[in-house]
């Protein structure tokens, strides 16, 4: 997978857990998300716009 999907999956992930009000899973995969976008560089989107 690369890091564009496993970005992608965890925003999904996130999304996921938030809906099914899983907040400590969520908060977790928000932390996962922030490493990931920070090695890509990709800080032009480091929120899953909540």
């Amino acid at each position: 997978m690369g890091t564009r999907d496993i970005i992608a999956q965890l925003r999904q992930d996130i999304t996921t857990a938030s809906d099914a009000g899983d907040e400590s899973t969520a908060r977790r995969l928000r932390e996962e998300l922030a490493k990931a976008l920070e090695e890509s560089g990709d800080r032009s989107a480091d929120s899953n716009g909540e």
